[in-house]
């Protein structure tokens, strides 16, 4: 293993760039991959071995075993467990608890990234690694524009995102295609576990990937993943701006103020309001998702001409009045 990661570290094959700025800060040293023994995330796990001595990385890598496959799951779980011993680091892993029948995407994602993040914070790591690749963003935008997604939506994933209680999230591999990283694993020789269930086509991400993507690359004679990732980095730059116009000019939502100036959110365009707000509405009320639709009506209700407007909102409720909005939490 030390020879592949030697050819690893001396090829051209490069960490995405701002990821590499973010690792080599100080204090930036310990990461934690995320593994499921696929392609992208064995070639991200073998990609930051090889610049660990570089970068100054002390790496661990966990596995979140979903049970979805039976025993080619907890095969999955062996498989990078001995690659951790090959490579010389640390493994954790943790068995799923749910019940096959009530499981989801949507739920597996959420036990996942629990474990993930606790598993992060008992070995204080600075950071989590996923192997998320380029061909990853359009679908991800085709999936979030169905749904009608904001701007914030539309440019995840993202090579670094920052949580405010939880370690940064990293994806190294996110400038590279799915297709150039199984070529490289199979030039060095490298074996990776092949999921059966990315096969099915009633997943509709694997429906966009197998089919709606590269007929939609034929029609338009271009790579298509390329032109969304551009686009993707292009709006992320659109989205870092209203952050900062929205934190100059409707500063009490960030600084969570128990109560807001309505009418200061009305004298401001929507597209601040909406941003602005509504990270004020997730910090009060953590783990509470507001449907799309939700979300309107109280934009619309803000800049309004009623008085008195009131919304539930989990266990709480949104009150507004003619000059005030706040959290009332009977």
């Amino acid at each position: 293993m030390n020879s592949i990661l030697e050819k690893f570290r001396d090829s051209d094959l490069k960490i995405e760039p701002s990821v590499t700025t973010f690792l080599s800060s100080e204090q930036r040293g310990r990461v934690l991959v995320a593994c499921s023994g696929g392609a992208d995330s064995v070639f991200t796990l073998i990609l930051l071995c090889a610049h660990r001595s570089t970068l100054n990385l002390d790496i661990s890598v966990a596995h979140f075993n979903h049970k979805w496959r039976a025993e080619a799951s907890n095969e999955d779980c062996r498989f990078v467990q001995a690659l951790a011993q090959r490579l010389a680091i640390p493994f954790y892993s943790e068995n799923s608890q749910s019940q096959e029948i009530t499981q989801t995407e949507t739920h597996a994602r959420s036990e996942r990234i629990s474990f993930l993040r606790a598993c992060a914070a008992e070995i204080n790591a600075d950071a989590i690694a996923f192997g998320h690749q380029n061909d990853d963003i359009l679908e991800t935008q085709i999936q979030r524009l169905g749904r009608g997604s904001a701007l914030e939506g539309l440019i995840a994933p993202r090579p670094i995102h920052y949580f405010p209680s939880y370690p940064t999230h990293i994806r190294p591999v996110l400038h590279l295609s799915s297709s150039h990283i199984e070529d490289q694993l199979k030039a060095f020789n490298i074996q990776w576990r092949e999921d059966s269930s990315n096969e099915d086509q009633s997943i509709i991400r694997n429906k966009l990937r197998h089919t709606i993507i590269p007929l939609l690359s034929e029609a338009m004679k271009r790579n298509v993943s390329e032109g969304a990732s551009r686009s993707r980095r292009l709006l992320e730059e659109d989205s870092d701006l209203l952050n900062t116009l929205a934190k100059e000019r409707l500063g009490a939502c960030f600084s969570l103020e128990p109560r807001l100036d309505r009418i200061c959110l009305r004298n401001e365009s929507q597209s601040l309001t909406r941003r602005a707000f509504f990270y004020w509405l997730r910090k009060l009320i953590p783990n509470q998702e507001v449907s799309a639709t939700l979300q309107e009506k109280i934009m619309e209700a803000i800049y309004g001409e009623r008085f008195r407007e009131k919304f539930s909102i989990g266990e709480k409720f949104l009150v507004m009045n003619k000059r005030e909005i706040w959290i009332d939490n009977r």
